[in-house]
């Protein structure tokens, strides 16, 4: 057998091997008894806000970008790069 088994990390680990306290559940048994609970009907589904709502948003929910945000993709190509292709025509 190749490799360490769990023994064999557990006795290299001494004292420093984590032990779980009681009661303890990871982040994968959180999420799977929380996805049960809603199924089963004891926990409710979250809701979320259809649009978003506040001052850098517009009324149907669409993000106002500041004034003098962005680039115009044009105005970032070098003109010497061997890949521009402005004449419609790729050698």
């Amino acid at each position: 057998m190749k490799g360490y088994t769990k023994e064999d990390i557990k006795r290299i680990l001494g004292s420093s091997w984590p032990t779980m306290p009681e009661g303890h559940e990871t982040g994968n048994q959180l999420r799977r008894r929380k996805g049960r609970e809603m199924r089963e009907g004891k926990r409710p589904y979250p809701t979320y806000p259809a649009k978003k709502v506040g001052p850098q948003f517009d009324e149907n929910g669409k993000y106002i970008y500041p004034e003098g945000s962005g680039f115009n993709y044009m105005d970032k190509v070098d003109p010497n790069s061997e890949w521009n292709c402005t004449g419609g025509k790729v050698s």
